[in-house]
């Protein structure tokens, strides 16, 4: 049966033997997030296909940076929909689009330039950076990863 330390083990045997930088960083980046998953006590059989995936993903050689960040996108979308557990910034990279179209279309639309559409970028990421802090004081954010030693 598959669990978070014997991912965990697999991955970091991958990550010792992975030439590719990119490929070293999500793989570095699933490593924090499957610790972060086991301290909050989620059953890994809960997160259902994205991790049946990646168990047989690590079969594989080599590693594609591609399939590793999409498997990784669709554990963090099961998070979201399941549990109310978002990755670090989501509300901030989501707001800044949204500040531009919101803010900045309109207004470059009304002063007769697009080149005012950047206004809105500072207006979407006041509010972003705003949910950002509201649901990481709630608990529903994902810790950054910071990597020990430099990729």
């Amino acid at each position: 049966m598959l669990t978070y330390d014997s991912l965990i083990a697999r991955l970091q045997e991958k990550l010792q033997d992975e030439k590719l930088l990119t490929c070293h960083k999500i793989i570095g980046q699933l490593i924090h997030l499957f610790e972060q998953l086991k301290t909050r006590e989620i059953p890994i059989a809960a997160l259902g296909e994205p991790i049946d995936r990646l168990d047989k993903f690590l079969e594989i050689e080599p590693l594609r940076f591609g399939q590793l960040r999409t498997l990784k996108a669709n554990i963090q979308e099961v998070l979201r929909k399941k549990f109310e557990i978002l990755p670090p910034r989501f509300y901030t990279g989501q707001w800044m689009m949204l500040g531009m179209l919101l803010f900045g279309m309109p207004l470059g639309m009304a002063l007769g330039s697009m080149a005012y559409m950047g206004i809105g970028i500072p207006f979407g990421l006041a509010i972003g950076v705003s949910k950002d802090k509201k649901a990481q004081e709630e608990g529903k954010m994902l810790t950054e990863f910071k990597p020990s030693k430099p990729l």
